[in-house]
């Protein structure tokens, strides 16, 4: 996956790769959206979305994307990330407007509340701020779970940026970038955690189930930590296909 003669998406670790640019995982139709990572992790919406075909707001033209909806997908536990794997999130999205919504949530414990958030991102929340949550901490303390930008990154609204969320295997460190450059980080941030059997769920969660107004390019998971390298490689293959 990526572009003629650029760079492609690195398949090591990959777990799950949404893409509403490519027919066979959005056919533009339906309350299915596609795995196509070979993974057969499909999600679906919990209402038919709108799809949305290279339009252009704002004076911008967007990239083939989806109107959120929420998406629930396979089990949280079930995509090989574990309390030693470390994770990564690939999100290229925009926001229609601010809403103190969830972007994403992969569940632990009893699958309930902000004490389930095994991953789970605010993008952003009321404040413009992004927030990266995991293994049921919202605290920023040594050994809480947290990591959010000190401050508003700016153009959350009509413009198209590939966010991607890491946390390392040890899970002492995690990382948010925009566009390829780090954005927010920390260490001494914890576990990884032991993710449940709840359904992974995209554009929401059990707590925010509606009303994230934004607009979704791709969704990517991976079962390990991506290197700031490879977060560039896949920021250059999303931006480049779509001639942004």
């Amino acid at each position: 996956m990526g572009v003629a003669g650029g760079p492609s998406i690195p398949q090591s670790g990959m777990q799950l790769n949404l893409d509403a640019s490519n027919s066979k995982s959005s056919p533009g139709s339906g309350t299915t959206w596609t795995d196509v990572s070979g993974n057969g992790r499909d999600f679906t919406w919990s209402s038919a979305p709108t799809y949305n075909t290279r339009p252009v707001v704002g004076g911008y033209q967007q990239p083939d994307s989806i109107d959120s909806a929420m998406a629930s997908g396979p089990a949280s536990n079930s995509f090989g990330i574990d309390s030693s794997s470390g994770a990564s999130f690939v999100f290229y999205c925009t926001n229609d407007s601010i809403t103190a919504k969830s972007a994403f949530k992969w569940y632990m414990g009893d699958g309930t509340g902000t004490d389930a958030r095994g991953y789970f991102a605010h993008l952003p929340w009321s404040n413009s701020q992004i927030y990266f949550d995991t293994n049921g901490s919202t605290s920023t303390s040594s050994g809480g779970g947290r990591v959010n930008t000190s401050s508003n990154p700016g153009s959350h609204v009509n413009y198209f940026w590939v966010h991607v969320f890491t946390k390392s295997a040890d899970g002492a460190t995690m990382k948010i970038y925009r566009d390829g450059e780090e954005i927010a980080s920390r260490t001494n941030a914890g576990a990884c955690p032991t993710l449940s059997d709840d359904a992974a769920t995209v554009g929401g969660d059990d707590v925010y189930a509606s009303g994230w107004d934004a607009k979704m390019g791709a969704f990517l998971c991976y079962n390990r930590e991506l290197s700031a390298t490879e977060v560039k490689q896949i920021t250059a293959a999303l931006r480049g296909r779509d001639g942004a």
